[in-house]
């Protein structure tokens, strides 16, 4: 018959089929794309709790792993305490190849995620069949503490060129990483084109600046707008007010010669007596000079500050001969040292730390390692400080440094801490291991 063969109206039957399926595609999409972001997002908190657990467990033990890691897990979104989330923690598990990691923290997180189109099918498609929410889980596993490659920790949180590396700077460090915590747009400042680093990577909380800040460091990765890294876990328990450990001060405007030092972790405070009053009322008083001098084992505290010159030798690197200078107060300065020994503890609170300036005083560095037979095996740890940071052209065989700001005018040669003392090293990190 006609109205058999009429073909009016098909394309309107097409297309509605047609949309039919589009729409269908489009709301599967869009829940499957919701469901990968919220994996995505579910792998961060797995991450960012067992690097917590691990961290706990490394140095405090295994008593609060759980709770750490609790607590990692609910500042990413995901509260253990809310019906549904589920957050399981296990100590040293066994991870892949049937291997038994004493030091690590196994994370397994879930959490209900809706989905509209998939849900919608589900009641059509299987009959009270429900799937108006989904979980999307994640697993992490961290420990096995190795070395921090980390040689710099630049830690103003704010300041505009904090790392500024100028005119012939030129850091050489290969497979060191510089860590600037600076948010500034302009956090990192590189200036002429004499001097090109030698670095493992710049990671940089902040930006590049731009103008007379854009010059090339050199042929490395500078990875910009990173995330934010805490100091060190092994500096937490360095007192903030250092001169409680001393029990007398020696007034003193210079020392030299040998100093038998008052032994190993055990402290001696100085200060210099000649200080002046401004009509305003700020006191400045002078630092202890340290000339051409050999002090032996111990915690030296200068409470005036101190400036160290010619030819001088701190601490040992034999058992028990490390020592630290301490800046309670004041300014710490050895730029005029001609030659410059310096050898950090190996165990106790300053285990690593050769120079340690308090946050609290924010007074410049004047910080010269000396000439190429000099040694300086230590950290400088000063992180409210600006330093201005340069040697002689000679090697500065290890150190570390956390400091306020960074100024690097000259060659300055640095090699990781962790290298030259690879079983007494505090300079360790929790890495991922699944």
């Amino acid at each position: 018959m006609k109205w058999f063969r009429d073909e009016a109206g098909q394309v309107l039957v097409m297309t509605f089929f047609s949309m039919g399926m589009l729409l269908g595609a489009l709301g599967l999409a869009v829940d499957v794309g919701v469901l990968f972001h919220a994996r995505r997002n579910m792998q961060a908190a797995a991450d960012a709790a067992a690097m917590a657990g691990a961290t706990e467990m490394f140095y405090n033990g295994s008593t609060n792993v759980a709770t750490k890691a609790y607590a990692a897990a609910k500042a990413m979104g995901v509260d253990n305490t809310v019906t549904g989330n589920t957050v399981n923690v296990i100590i040293s598990p066994t991870i892949a190849g049937g291997v038994a990691c004493g030091s690590c923290v196994q994370v397994n997180l879930a959490t209900p995620n809706p989905t509209i189109f998939i849900a919608a099918m589900s009641r059509l498609v299987f009959y009270n069949t429900n799937f108006s929410s989904i979980n999307v889980s994640a697993n992490a596993v961290a420990g096995s503490p190795s070395y921090s490659q980390t040689c710099m920790y630049i830690e103003d949180p704010t300041d505009p060129s904090t790392l500024w590396i100028h005119g012939a700077g030129d850091i050489n460090a290969p497979g060191c990483g510089v860590y600037v915590n600076s948010n500034d747009p302009g956090a990192l400042c590189v200036t002429g084109n004499a001097g090109k680093s030698t670095l493992g990577v710049i990671n940089v909380h902040g930006g590049q600046g731009g103008g007379n800040c854009k010059g090339d460091p050199g042929s490395f990765p500078v990875n910009l707008n990173t995330g934010v890294q805490s100091l060190p876990a092994q500096w937490q328990g360095i007192p903030t007010d250092p001169t409680t450990g001393c029990s007398t001060v020696t007034n003193i405007a210079t020392i030299t010669g040998t100093v038998a030092g008052p032994g190993y972790g055990k402290y001696q405070c100085y200060a210099n007596g000649t200080c002046t009053t401004s009509k305003k009322g700020v006191t400045t008083c002078t630092p202890v000079t340290v000339s051409s001098a050999t002090l032996g084992a111990g915690n030296y505290v200068f409470e005036t500050g101190v400036t160290i010159t010619g030819a001088t030798t701190i601490g040992t690197n034999t058992a028990n001969g490390g020592a630290t200078v301490i800046v309670s107060n004041g300014a710490y300065n050895s730029g005029t040292a001609t030659t410059f020994y310096d050898y950090a503890p190996t165990s106790g609170t300053y285990n690593g730390v050769a120079i340690y300036q308090p946050l609290s005083d924010t007074q410049q560095l004047e910080l010269q390692f000396g000439s190429g037979s000099s040694i300086f095996d230590g950290a400088v740890l000063a992180p409210g400080a600006a330093v201005d940071l340069h040697d002689q052209g000679g090697a500065v065989n290890a150190t570390v440094l956390v400091v306020g700001q960074a100024y690097i005018n000259g060659k300055v040669n640095l090699t990781n801490y962790s290298s030259y003392n690879p079983t007494t090293t505090p300079f360790l990190h929790i890495t991922l291991v699944e």
